[in-house]
């Protein structure tokens, strides 16, 4: 399975970019992807391109702050 210091290290050596750089480029799009769940104002999915896409379930799209359960 590749995990993503694989991908940060392939990557920069390709690029010739310090891996530090390549790090924060990686992770960038997880940590705002975070932020997006986080925001009791942001309901929007949120969608990795050509990958998957992150849907609220109904019952969460007009309030996030519910308590999950399972019915």
């Amino acid at each position: 399975m590749i995990t993503l210091d694989d991908v940060i290290k392939e990557t920069a050596e390709k690029t010739g970019m310090d891996k530090e750089t390549v790090r924060e480029i990686c992770r960038h799009v997880f940590f705002e992807t975070e932020r997006i769940m986080k925001d009791d104002e942001d309901n929007r999915d949120i969608m990795f391109n050509k990958l998957f896409k992150f849907k609220l379930k109904r019952r969460y799209k007009d309030n996030k702050s519910q308590k999950y359960s399972s019915k």
